[in-house]
């Protein structure tokens, strides 16, 4: 992915006349910015400005300040905003918190740089401007993970936080503003916000990345509400950000005069009604958008167009914008139901590093994702939501103001409430510390202390239950406040009791930098030089993000197996010391561009599929469906799937052999035919049966098609099928989520192209160079590992063909959230991932079915390991084989524990190609069965539906489904709300639908017990349940 500076650079050599910036002084047009962003930038590397560097800009609003923003960027470094308008004492903490190597300014600044204390070397824009007029128009290219901004809000202890946002992060979001809204050269946004606040960014930099212009508002727009609309009508401005308060005033301004051009309105920061957007609509009819998202996310996380036949009621928070997650999860970290409050967690390319400088908030707030890629993170919003019934959020309030106190939920507002009613009280604010509830008073005007404490207890008592009157009341004379005007809780002094102390060995600087990563992936802790990983909440999906930090923060390339078995900070931090970068490995570094001067070789995955066709062309072994319905018409359809088909390389790829390797052919883009079909009532389920059972020509293409299916009263069917060569699980998600944003609009415009986009192709290139490096040394585990394995022969309905049969079925089952919940909250007691967990309970089921206690089971890895292949639509996935050993009958517990090592082991060497390891360890294998393993597992914790939204239609797949890749096959899919749905695929060949249906229900059975005893050994549970036979 390109830098924004990259993207605007790009579009000044392609527009350079176009007006770049719109102020009341006369436009300046993109090749004047470039230069002057170039002569500043010139001055900053000249000074050692470069990435990770922090550059202070002490600049109002207008042309200067958006130079010197985009000169940091062009550096690579990150700038660290500051208000001339802020009070010089908050300017100098931010100052004092980030230390920059740089303070950039303006001779016409009121504020000068020693007013805030700054002891960095100042740049004034005029000097750069006039000392590098000929400065070369360079960019240093930013990496994704490298700080893009310091952004400073409010902190819990008085002084401002910053928050260490990525230049990843903050192009995903504008670039999601791009695509979404359709930016272009006809864009003009006012930029009013100031650049202290995240949201001005978007303001500035989506508009000169896609042509537009950034129309500056003059000084005090953001306050009033005329001088903003006149603004917008100044400027004819098409796009504007406010906040409801700012809204809402401006729908009873009289005059909308000259504001026609108007034609999207942004709502951020607090709660939208939507009464309000309806008051707007009947002054001025524009497209309005719901926005939200905290600081630590890069602006916004989700999104949602207003409704205006919805006339009232709050305006949700929508969906996730690209390449976000989001997770409503309950006080155990598991997710809720449709409904049920919960506090929402954000992942994905828009969360921030962390807070400057505070790893122990940074750990607190920002967690592990146990649902995600290892390494994953969520960001703790703090925030109360809810799903609702169509997938979208709705804001519920802070939960950080609500507090437990023995036991009780106390709303601190309430008792605030209750307290200023005492005419001896001016203001009041409640939080609890160390178990208690704590009062702070101001005494009312005219009196010189605030009532007793033992006067204000005997006031509540009569007004409140007794759980919520405070056990401390503290007097002040008059309680903080931030710059906002709003109480900060953070700055109350803690009444009385010092809080803990920690009394740990020192630790060297090898040893806290270990320390720090763990601090940001687990519970914020500071652990000692003895702690171990795994038993301070460590498991094996962290070790990739483990390796992959401490790998960025001292090029140290320490493997993911080494940190396994070293699971100290002191001897991980001598994993450290002993390293040392190696010359041209690229690791798992950020994936390049390759060449596409002609076919490239195909990945390894690829060839596996290629060979499986080769064994039976054109079967529908590995045919993928993906099943919508969309309220469509075929020729929208078609320019939609034209679209992604021009988008994703991998939906127009062919293959080959050349010179006895498999290459891949990617063809110019052309449009994609739809095939529609008018069903007759009844008829559907033969259609897709038909449609799904027929296979694909790999050699000719094409890999997918699609076909519309309109049946008498019902909203038409999009069936999709893919070969397994051209789409994974994750591909499904990228297609879903793009197919309907491209359909809501018609799909009428072509996207702009992005020469850096990252494709299938790149992602191949860069895998072989990744598996050459490392599968030799990670094939010496798995011989060990596989060494002695036995078939795993499952009792059988009929005899073993002599050449496996691919024809198969489904079972589906389900277990509710309540006790899917139970079991993952067992399996989080003994350190063990929902994955690991479901993944024990299937080999307790196969050894009590089977007789035996040694079990090889399959499971699909995604290669995503990088957030430049989240949105690659491909084949981007390999094949683990986990050896499980129940020996002994050990008690669900065990078994866990067992397990979750194995699942670190193979992760840890998950870099040979599952090809290979056939070729290898199982050359000539019996042809009656898949080799090295028959039983199949995979966990699908994605949030949606699957390849069928609807269960009816889930149902028609169902039907249509005839084939088995193995013996048996688990797939489990953990809903929003936390419930299972399950399906066996079985050989029909060996099993009989009665026996996995007999099978399917002692699963579940065999769920239930393993959450409700644990501690039993899991022979006598398979046997209390029926699971040793069916």
């Amino acid at each position: 992915m390109s830098s924004l500076a990259e993207l605007f650079a790009r579009q000044a050599a392609w527009t350079p006349r176009a007006p770049a910036l719109l102020t009341d002084r006369g436009p300046v047009d993109y090749a004047e910015l470039d230069r002057r962003s170039a002569a500043l930038a010139a001055e900053l590397a000249a000074r050692g400005v470069g990435p990770e560097s922090r550059v202070g800009v002490l600049l109002p609003r207008g042309p200067d300040l958006v130079t010197a923003l985009l000169a940091v960027w062009r550096v690579g470094g990150a700038y660290v905003p500051l208000d001339p308008e802020h009070p010089a004492r908050r300017s100098a903490q931010v100052l004092q918190d980030t230390a920059p190597a740089v303070l950039v300014t303006g001779s016409d600044v009121r504020v000068r740089p020693s007013d805030l204390g700054a002891d960095a070397p100042v740049v004034h824009v005029e000097d750069a401007y006039a000392g590098h007029r000929d400065a070369p128009r360079t960019i240093v290219p930013a990496d994704p993970d490298t700080a893009a901004y310091v952004l400073h809000t409010s902190g819990s202890t008085g002084r401002p936080k910053g928050v260490v946002v990525t230049h990843g992060g903050i192009a995903n979001r504008v670039l999601w503003t791009v695509r979404r809204h359709r930016l272009g050269p006809a864009d003009r946004i006012l930029h009013k916000t100031a650049v202290t606040f995240d949201a001005a960014g978007w303001e500035i930099f989506a508009p000169l990345v896609s042509g537009g212009a950034v129309a500056i508002a003059p000084p005090g727009a953001d306050r009033d509400p005329a001088l903003l609309l006149r603004s917008v009508a100044a400027h004819r401005a098409t796009v504007l950000q406010v906040v409801p308060s700012l809204l809402r005033v401006l729908v009873g301004e009289p005059d909308w005069s000259g504001c026609e051009t108007l034609r999207l309105l942004f709502s951020a920061g607090e709660p939208l009604d939507a009464e309000l957007c309806r008051q707007l609509l009947e002054r001025h009819g524009c497209e309005i958008w719901n926005t939200y998202g905290p600081t630590e996310c890069a602006i916004d996380v989700a999104a949602h167009r207003v409704d205006p036949a919805v006339p009232s009621g709050p305006v949700p928070l929508g969906r996730a914008i690209d390449r976000t997650r989001l997770r409503v999860l309950d006080e155990m970290g598991e997710p809720v139901p449709v409904g049920v409050p919960g506090e929402l967690y954000v992942g994905g390319a828009g969360v921030a590093r962390g807070y400057a400088g505070r790893p122990d908030l940074t750990a607190e707030r920002f967690v592990p994702d146990p649902y995600g890629l290892p390494g994953a993170r969520l960001y703790r919003t703090g925030d109360l939501v809810a799903w609702r019934a169509d997938g979208r959020l709705r804001f519920l309030g802070r939960i950080d103001r609500q507090v437990k106190v023995n036991g009780v939920r106390i709303e601190p507002a309430e008792v605030e409430g209750a307290l200023t009613a005492h005419p001896g009280v001016g203001a009041a604010a409640v939080t609890a510390r160390d178990g208690r509830l704590v009062a702070y008073v101001t005494p009312a005007r005219g009196l010189a202390v605030a009532p007793a404490g033992v006067e204000l207890r005997a006031h509540l008592r009569d007004r409140l239950p007794a759980p919520m009157v405070p056990a401390v009341f503290v007097p002040l004379a008059e309680l903080p406040l931030t710059a906002s005007g709003k109480i900060d809780r953070g700055a109350l002094p803690a009444g009385d009791g010092p809080g803990p102390s920690a009394d740990r060995r020192p630790l060297s600087a090898a040893e806290w930098t270990v320390a720090e990563c763990w601090m940001e992936l687990l519970d914020g802790a500071r652990p000692g030089p003895s702690d171990d990983f795994f038993k301070l909440g460590g498991h094996s999906l962290l070790l990739a993000g483990l390796a992959a930090r401490l790998r960025e923060r001292t090029g140290a390339p320490v493997d993911v197996a080494d940190l396994y078995s070293a699971a100290t900070v002191e001897r991980q931090a001598a994993l450290l010391t002993a390293a040392r970068p190696a010359a041209g490995d690229e690791g798992d570094g950020a994936v390049p561009r390759a060449r596409r001067d002609g076919p490239q070789p195909a990945s390894h995955g690829q060839r596996r599929m290629w060979l499986l066709d080769r064994m039976n062309p054109g079967a529908a072994e590995y045919t993928v469906p993906l099943m919508l319905r969309l309220d469509v018409t075929p020729d929208v359809l078609e320019r939609a799937l034209t679209r992604l088909a021009a988008r994703h390389e991998a939906l127009r790829t062919r293959f080959r052999m050349d010179d006895a390797d498999l290459v891949q052919v990617v063809d110019p883009p052309r449009p994609v035919p739809v095939r529609v079909v008018d069903a007759e009532p009844g008829a559907l389920p033969g259609l897709v049966a038909a449609e799904v059972a027929e296979g694909f020509d790999l050699r000719d293409g094409p890999v997918w098609r699609g076909t519309l299916l309109r049946e008498p009263g019902a909203v038409p069917l999009v069936l999709l099928t893919f070969h397994h060569i051209a789409c994974d699980g994750t591909s499904l998600l990228v297609v879903e989520r793009e197919l309907r944003e491209l359909c809501a609009t018609g799909a009428a415009e072509d996207d702009v192209p992005d020469p850096d986009r990252i494709d299938h192709v790149d992602y191949t290139t860069w895998q072989r160079r990744r598996v050459e490096t490392r599968a030799a040394a990670d094939l010496d585990h798995w011989r060990r590992t596989l060494a002695g394995a036995e078939p795993l022969d499952l009792p059988a309905d009929r005899p073993r063909p002599a050449v496996r049969d691919a024809a198969g079925a489904v079972v589906r089952w389900t277990l509710p959230a309540d006790r899917a919940r139970q079991l993952v909250r067992v399996g989080h007691a003994h350190g063990a991932t929902p994955y690991t967990t479901l993944l024990t309970a299937f080999a307790c089921l196969l050894g009590g079915y089977a007789g035996t206690r040694d079990l090889l089971v399959g499971s699909p890895v995604s290669d995503r390991v990088r957030p430049e292949l989240e949105p690659v639509v491909g084949f981007l996935s390999e094949t683990l084989v986990h050896r499980l050993d129940l020996s002994g009958d050990p008690d669900f517990g065990t078994a866990l524990t067992r397990a979750a090592a194995v699942v670190r082991a193979s992760l840890a060497h998950r870099h040979v190609p599952f090809d290979r390891l056939v070729a290898e360890l199982a050359p000539g294998a019996d042809r009656s069965r898949t080799p090295l393993f028959q039983v199949m597992f995979d966990l699908q914790d994605d949030g949606v539906s699957g390849p069928a939204e609807d269960p009816a239609d889930a149902g028609l797949l169902d039907h249509a489904w005839r084939v088995a890749r193995t013996d048996l096959g688990l797939t489990v899919r953990r809903s929003a709300d936390g419930a299972l749905a399950g399906r066996f695929e079985y050989a029909t060949a060996l099993f009989g639908e009665t026996t996995v249906r007999r099978l399917a229900d002692r699963f579940v059975r065999l769920l239930g017990a393993l959450a409700d005893r644990p501690r039993v050994p899991v022979g006598d549970l398979a046997t209390a349940t029926g699971a040793e036979r069916c």
